[in-house]
């Protein structure tokens, strides 16, 4: 796959390969690893609130039918 990336991000990763030490696509793969990682758990975090939100709008109309 081939992805074309900004003038300036592409000046940020030729300058963090020399400081670094790796290449230019080792840096550009694990980047897009962990962004990609970070959306999933975002993801994850997001469906797990809505549940939790659910299981709260239960919970108040049980308490509120008990009245």
């Amino acid at each position: 796959m081939e992805v074309n990336i900004s003038g300036a991000a592409s000046a940020q990763l030729k300058m963090a390969s020399k400081k670094l030490g790796f290449k230019e696509q080792e840096i550009a793969n694990r980047a897009v690893l962990f962004y990609v990682d970070t959306l999933a758990k975002e993801m994850d975090l997001k469906e797990e609130l809505s549940e939790w939100d659910s299981l709260s709008d239960e919970a108040l109309a049980k308490v509120e039918k008990s009245l």
